[in-house]
């Protein structure tokens, strides 16, 4: 095999994901073209470092491996297949990436999946991620979000920690009611929430189910009615505007941490978007229709491109603190820390009843409403303050990117006496 194929526009070699790791890891074909310009794109395949030949991009003649000679033979075709292909493009082609991945996808995807070394589950569930992850980079075929990609990748992690703890030599054989109990059990022992437990059986009954339709997988224990996600009612608080008045004037100044989170809070609130989109939102993002300064958003979650105006108070915070400009990125868990204190310190302090299962036992108990404050709370409560101001839902949808009125009267928290106000303020009972 050669070092590298070279087109007539770039070159193509073969690289190891994660050249140090004592395991197995992918091998990935890299694309250099352009100047500066670069693609990954999975093969499929993984080998043992010891066992890869960095020079010749080959893995080594090593009788043990009992796929080598096909390996080797389809990263040779994939190389060469992709460089006549490549060819073949006009000079605007060969220099977009959507298109050259597109190609790639068709090329190293086209070939029997069966003939992988994909036989466990592990194997299995990490080439999944890494496919949807490519296609997630790729605009034009984007199939899952980079959010659930890390969700995914969460929860196969989650599984391998079970797997060491419990030297269970986990597989799609060993996955079965008694496996689903135990891993419960586990993450319950371990602190997990109940939904969030409930997130990791939902992606791992979901890869199970692609694994079956790819033919990896043949072992139906897990379609058991047992073998179920579980949930329980959140305490998902959203704050008054009264409220949002006391966080935006409370004296934060010798806490520069604090203050920092709560001028990111403050814009996720008057933005309505969520975290991974209000936070370290750049100078480019700000645009002016008709004398008008909006934000534009291109929602990470939906890919929805949304415009909102902004708010004086945003426009305050950004020129009082900020230069003019948007805030600097902080890290979620930090905003999440700091903000309770922003919160603490503002005397949000309303006490609010709060159920928890930790280790499968359930509690109740009062907490200050400033201890459950998180970054995600902002969004929540623009909805839940926009919706009671009568703003009409599906202005409120527009700028937070719902998809559905259901889905939006569910997000909200508006109680019951709360809707029975603003209902009475409708034209039909002040007729």
């Amino acid at each position: 095999m050669n070092k590298a194929i070279q087109s007539t526009s770039g070159t193509v070699k073969y690289r190891l994901k994660d050249p140090k790791v004592k395991g197995e890891t992918s091998i990935i074909l890299d694309y250099s073209f352009g100047r500066t310009k670069r693609i990954k794109f999975s093969t499929g395949y993984k080998v043992q470092p010891k066992n890869w030949d960095k020079i010749n991009q080959r893995i080594r003649a090593v009788s043990t491996i009992r796929n080598r000679e096909k390996v080797n033979s389809d990263l040779l075709k994939f190389s060469s297949e992709f460089a006549d292909a490549v060819s073949k493009l006009d000079d605007l082609e060969k220099q977009n990436k959507n298109t050259l991945k597109v190609l790639l996808s068709k090329i190293v995807r086209d070939i029997d999946e069966n003939d992988r070394s994909i036989t466990t589950f592990f194997d299995y569930a990490d080439d999944y991620i890494e496919r949807k992850e490519n296609q997630a980079k790729n605009i034009d075929s984007v199939k899952l979000s980079p959010i659930t990609v890390r969700s995914y990748k969460q929860t196969v992690s989650r599984m391998k920690n079970f797997n060491d703890a419990k030297k269970y030599n986990l597989d799609f054989s060993s996955i079965d009611l008694k496996f689903y109990y135990a891993f419960v059990q586990f993450l319950e022992e371990n602190n997990y929430a109940v939904n969030t437990i409930g997130k990791h059986i939902k992606n791992l009954i979901t890869l199970l189910n692609r694994a079956t339709e790819d033919g990896v997988n043949t072992n139906l224990k897990y379609k058991n009615r047992e073998f179920k996600t579980i949930s329980e009612e959140t305490v998902s608080i959203y704050l008054t505007e009264k409220e949002i008045e006391s966080l935006y004037n409370v004296d934060l100044s010798k806490t520069l941490d604090w203050e920092l989170a709560r001028d990111i809070f403050l814009i996720g609130y008057y933005t309505g978007q969520r975290v991974s989109d209000y936070n370290g939102i750049t100078k480019d993002q700000i645009k002016t229709f008709d004398d008008r300064r909006v934000f534009e958003f291109k929602q990470q979650k939906t890919g929805k491109k949304v415009y909102v105006p902004i708010h004086s108070r945003v426009e305050a915070i950004m020129n009082k603190r900020h230069n003019g400009f948007p805030p600097r990125i902080l890290n979620d868990p930090d905003i999440n820390e700091y903000i309770k204190e922003a919160g603490r310190k503002a005397e949000i302090n309303e006490m609010i009843t709060v159920k928890k299962i930790s280790g499968g036992v359930k509690s109740v108990e009062s907490v200050a409403k400033h201890t459950l404050i998180v970054s995600h709370t902002a969004r929540r409560s623009f909805c839940t303050n926009a919706y009671l101001s009568k703003m009409p839902a599906i202005d409120i949808m527009a700028i937070s990117g719902h998809s559905t009125e259901r889905e939006f009267y569910k997000y909200i928290k508006v109680t019951p006496q709360e809707r029975a106000v603003k209902i009475a303020d409708s034209a039909f009972f002040n007729n």
